[in-house]
């Protein structure tokens, strides 16, 4: 029997000992869209002399592999109560404080981040990683749900027969376009069409000799958030980007999607420093394309992401 695309799960679960993998099971999945797998070997070549000249065959060695995926950016549909993709989020180096009822914050950490087992399941195949940890970016299009891109990178994987998860129970909130939201920079209500925010982590494999596949996980090393936009523009009277580009002066920014109570998500920034601006065309308007830094307040701080 063909393997099918369209037939296809992701499940996740944070592991109870770092780079050991959890058993997954139906309660672990969640939808995504477009996801990939790819797999790394590093063979070494055996480079050695004889009356031929034929290769003699490779040592495969150190072992790892990247799942990459798209989810909805959307609440649980009941304020207080952790999101699916919180796990993820968690495993990307963001601490959760949950407000029973009322909220739950994801904000970034830099210690005591979990490692997560991550599978695809194809169709009666089995794709996994472990000792994984990862990045991801927020992606907002006017009219278009927002969607989140996460990229893990796992210690070792494997890839076996397995039949797809039974018992399945996927989160049922839709996610809200972006449209109707409130948006400010700097205290300036932009008009914008789109909005990205690469978090930026950089992911380390940590060798380990002791370990079969050469690594005992990944680990964040670094993490350096970017944020992009692309406003009209306006008279430096009303609003000056320039000016406030050259002067490396630092603003707010505050974003807020959708207006039902355990379907909103709120993003805020303190310190957003312009760094960089070109001339846009959006059928006709004058726009320009800003990259910003999401700078620190105090550390640890840089960004928050809150679903109510």
């Amino acid at each position: 029997m063909p393997i099918l695309i369209q037939r296809i799960q992701l499940a996740a679960k944070i592991e109870a000992t770092e780079g050991t993998a959890e058993s997954l099971a139906g309660a672990d999945a969640m939808l995504v869209a477009n996801p990939t797998f790819r797999p790394e070997i590093k063979s070494t070549d055996r480079a050695q002399l004889s009356s031929s000249l034929s290769r003699f065959g490779a040592v495969p060695g150190l072992r790892s592999a990247v799942i990459e995926f798209d989810v909805e950016l959307k609440s649980s549909g009941v304020a207080g109560t952790s999101p699916v993709i919180g796990k993820l989020m968690r495993a990307c180096g963001f601490g959760e404080t949950i407000v029973a009822s009322t909220s739950v914050t994801y904000a970034p950490a830099s210690a005591s981040v979990p490692s997560i087992t991550i599978a695809l399941y194809a169709d009666g195949m089995r794709k996994m990683i472990w000792g994984a940890r990862g990045t991801f970016k927020i992606v907002c299009k006017a009219g278009e749900p927002s969607m989140i891109h996460f990229m893990f990178t796992g210690a070792d994987f494997s890839v076996t027969d397995l039949a797809l998860l039974t018992g399945v129970a996927y989160e049922t909130t839709v996610p809200q376009p972006f449209q109707a939201a409130t948006f400010t920079i700097d205290s300036y209500a932009a008009l914008i069409e789109s909005l990205e925010i690469d978090i930026g982590n950089q992911v380390s494999l940590r060798p380990d000799v002791t370990a079969i596949s050469g690594h005992r996980s990944a680990a964040i090393t670094k993490r350096e958030s970017v944020l992009t936009i692309d406003p009209e523009l306006i008279t430096v009277a009303t609003y000056d980007f320039y000016g406030k580009w050259r002067s490396g002066v630092m603003g707010a920014l505050s974003l807020a999607i959708g207006a039902v109570v355990g379907n909103k998500a709120e993003i805020t920034a303190p310190k957003v420093q312009y760094v960089g601006i070109a001339p846009g065309d959006r059928s006709g308007i004058r726009t320009l394309g800003i990259d910003s830094w999401l700078n620190r307040n105090s550390g640890d701080d840089e960004i928050s992401i809150a679903f109510k």
